[in-house]
């Protein structure tokens, strides 16, 4: 389908069905690809409190959360500076499998006066959620950090430049390509490359540098093609930020530019 053409008709590429599991539960709502509904993910759940779950779609591990205010916690996991700094099994997956792959419930809405602790725990003891490493909500009980993590951190760490290149892409806070995804994971692991290895991620990274973009103006349809998101941002005369926004969520730049990657 056309990119302009989908954001006109407004499709929702979230469901309110509720996959198939033994628990028998039915959440509120499920976003079935995070990277595709980031923008409505973020919309829908705005200064909400609630109960949530990611699923990992490949090997359909889980991680159960609550929060008083989801905003706060999603802009946080959509954040890859933030998913970087936490070295714990559910932003370790979000990095290594990317947002595309993973689903994300919405268990329920919490009224004002529940006890959303409680509630958390509840889903807990019901669904036993793999990349939780605490078993009680809200409390670090029975929570032991492993004899070669506690010298890890003991220690003073020393990062490589090639370490630090891979952080400062992740900084921009753009959801993670595959290029980075691997180059962040080859960081944290140690793994030595092989020259086939290294060519393909160089390949793509290279691929990477310029993206490509498409900006259409919706009140004269003309569209321009541009080699980077710079080069766009200059030639509207906005921010390259501003660009990125919009072509994350779909909205358009001063009113009247759509902004599209090119295929």
């Amino acid at each position: 389908m056309n990119f302009f053409l989908h954001l006109s008709i407004g499709l929702r590429p979230y469901s309110t069905k509720p996959v198939n599991n033994s628990s028998g539960l039915k959440p509120v709502v499920i976003y079935h690809n995070c990277e595709l509904d980031k923008a409505q993910i973020l919309r829908d759940n705005k200064d909400k409190p609630a109960i949530y779950r990611w699923i990992n779609n490949i090997n359909h591990k889980t991680y159960v959360g609550s929060s008083a205010n989801l905003t706060v916690r999603l802009y946080k996991y959509f954040s890859i500076i933030h998913l970087t700094k936490y070295n714990t099994p559910i932003h370790n997956a979000l990095l290594k499998y990317g947002f595309n792959h993973f689903s994300l419930e919405i268990l329920e809405y919490c009224e004002h006066g529940i006890d959303i602790v409680n509630r958390e725990q509840y889903y807990f003891d019901l669904l036993k959620p793999e990349y939780n490493i605490l078993k009680i909500a809200g409390s670090p009980l029975g929570f032991k950090h492993s004899e070669k993590t506690l010298e890890f951190f003991r220690n003073d760490r020393k990062v490589s430049e090639e370490t630090r290149n891979n952080l400062s892409l992740a900084a921009t806070g753009r959801i993670l390509t595959e290029s980075d995804k691997t180059k962040i994971s080859i960081a944290r692991s140690g793994i030595k490359l092989s020259d086939e290895t290294r060519a393909r991620i160089s390949a793509s990274t290279i691929a990477l540098i310029g993206v490509s973009v498409i900006v259409k103006n919706v009140k004269t349809d003309a569209e321009l093609h541009y080699a980077s998101l710079t080069d766009a941002a200059k030639a509207i005369g906005v921010s390259r930020t501003a660009v990125r926004k919009a072509l994350d969520t779909g909205r358009t730049v001063k009113g009247q530019y759509l902004v599209a990657t090119k295929n």
